[in-house]
């Protein structure tokens, strides 16, 4: 709950704190705005295939045929995901069932998420005890921060999973029955918005059991557990039984961490997953701009800021439920079978924020002690590593200020050209192809949006990438024609872009150069980046 102090009673005029507080946290809103509106037709939508996937699962729904994975050539029942995003964005096809113009009402939809998280991430560090000034800094960096920015504007469920992780957080410290039963309905919301929300079904009854606080905590069990128990049972009463990789990967979680992280690789999983936690960390401060091995380091440095000042605030009683909610995330993360990346750690945002701001305010008292000390020598040093500090932070903020008004830009215009010729080819296979065929295509979801065609990809096994298994990697696509042939896919449509979420560009030349050199694929069309292929009887 936000409070605010009283208008002044003397003569002279003073703006109301509560008018000065709304209209900072107005001002802090606009480049995420302006963003989202100038790209409301949302150019990058199906890079990261997630938010296509949730568009098309959400288009099912709205158009009454279940919870079910459309695009796929099987259209089995969406048992990877859960159900109340794709439930959400059901109401965009409800309210524009035309494709892909429906895009800006999505963009509508989605941004007020953003202004939504950072009202609570200011109500949540108010009700930490951090006076006003320092919660309105807060927030400005959460809502300023290129990563908010830009997944404010798109279709993927971290903002709106944060949301109901920040609700729960607030209606949790409350006393009383009808607090905590709220919350357990906001962790049940959490965690059918994403699994990961499990973290908050534990971390928050955990501490109220620690507090011997019985009473509180089977009220929050018994709204939570119905809804975790309900989602598990559906998930594996409709899962789809399949020893095809290609196919589990659209399905099940289980089945992928079964096969990717064993006894042979489980000390290689934990050391990269951890490595990439700590990147992601710290590039939400210090954002990726180069895969720079120097830069990558002053990242994590940074992340570790972030976890020392997190530290200090638990050791003050500060924020300690949002702590225990992030080290159990982390351990679920750090044995999970993908590298972590910014998206998977955006939840604990709001966090690591404050304790970047309490180590840099921890350290600024320790410099000024020792730029008064008497020893001149301690003064110099002091001086210096003040100055190293201070420019951290300043190249932290022209970083960030350059991806947000310089590279996101650039490349949402990237995106939008390649998105014409992808356009392009869809209208031809649209019109061309015999209905029904089944199509080959890395952006599968995208396929089916725009030209009604099913199709899947064959996504790498996170394996390889653990084990660098560069060979492997590649060979996967030596006879991609096979594959084809094994699920009944006629056609292929194959991009100079495909590849690009899950291979370094090495390797991606290398599939590129496989595919084209295929004699069981003819090209029947080409337009700009990308080819269709037909997959020869």
């Amino acid at each position: 709950m936000l409070h605010f102090a009283a208008r002044p009673s003397d003569n002279s005029y003073r703006m109301p704190r509560r008018v000065w507080v709304i209209l900072a946290f107005l001002l802090l809103l606009i480049p995420s705005a302006q963003f989202a509106w100038r790209n409301r037709d949302m150019p990058n939508f199906g890079y990261l295939h997630d938010d296509a996937l949730f568009f098309v699962t959400a288009q099912g729904i709205a158009q009454g045929h279940g919870y079910r994975i459309s695009s796929l050539p099987e259209t089995p029942y969406q048992t990877k995901y859960p159900p109340l995003y794709p439930a959400y964005l059901a109401l965009i096809w409800k309210l524009n069932p035309h494709f892909p113009g429906n895009l800006a009402t999505a963009t509508l939809l989605s941004w007020p998420w953003l202004a939504l998280c950072l009202v609570l991430a200011l109500a949540l560090y108010q009700q930490y005890g951090f006076p006003i000034k320092r919660a309105l800094l807060l927030t400005a960096l959460l809502g300023l921060s290129p990563y908010m920015v830009l997944f404010g504007g798109m279709l993927l469920s971290e903002i709106f999973f944060t949301c109901f992780v920040l609700t729960a957080l607030l209606l949790a410290r409350r006393g009383g029955s009808g607090a905590i039963v709220l919350a357990g309905l906001a962790v049940a919301c959490a965690y059918l918005a994403r699994t990961a929300g499990i973290a908050l079904v534990i971390s928050i009854p955990a501490l109220l059991l620690w507090k011997r606080d019985w009473r509180r905590a089977g009220l929050f069990l018994a709204v939570t557990l119905p809804v975790v128990g309900g989602w598990s049972w559906w998930m594996h009463t409709h899962l789809a039984r399949s020893s095809d990789m290609s196919l589990l990967y659209y399905v099940d979680y289980m089945a992928y961490e079964k096969a990717t992280v064993g006894w042979d690789n489980v000390a290689i999983v934990l050391w990269k997953n951890l490595d990439q936690i700590v990147y992601g960390m710290g590039a939400l401060a210090l954002p990726k701009v180069a895969d720079f091995l120097p830069l990558k380091i002053l990242t994590q440095v940074v992340a570790v800021g972030m976890l020392a000042g997190v530290f200090r605030l638990v050791r003050r009683g500060i924020g300690v439920d949002y702590a225990v909610f992030g080290l159990l995330s982390v351990a679920i993360l750090v044995v999970w079978h993908y590298p972590p990346t910014e998206r998977f750690v955006l939840p604990l945002f709001p966090l690591l924020i404050a304790g970047l701001i309490t180590e840099i305010e921890h350290l600024w008292n320790i410099i000024r002690k020792a730029l008064h000390h008497k020893d001149a020598s301690q003064r110099v040093v002091a001086a210096m590593f003040a100055s190293g500090v201070a420019a951290v932070f300043a190249f932290a903020l022209g970083l960030q200020a350059y991806m947000t008004f310089v590279a996101m830009p650039k490349t949402a215009e990237t995106q939008r050209t390649a998105l014409a010729d992808r356009r392009a080819a869809y209208q031809w296979m649209s019109a061309n192809l015999p209905q029904g065929a089944a199509v080959f295509s890395y952006d599968d979801p995208l396929l089916y949006l725009y030209s009604g065609h099913r199709g899947n990809y064959l996504p790498m096994l996170p394996r390889l990438w653990y084990a660098d298994d560069h060979d492997k990697i590649v060979a996967a696509y030596r006879d991609v024609a096979a594959y084809c042939k094994s699920r009944n896919l006629k056609y292929v449509y194959f991009t100079t872009q495909d590849m690009s979420r899950e291979t370094g560009e090495e390797d991606r030349l290398a599939i590129e150069k496989l595919v084209r050199a295929n004699t069981a694929l003819t090209p029947v069309y080409m337009a700009g980046i990308g080819t269709v292929y037909q997959v020869s009887p």
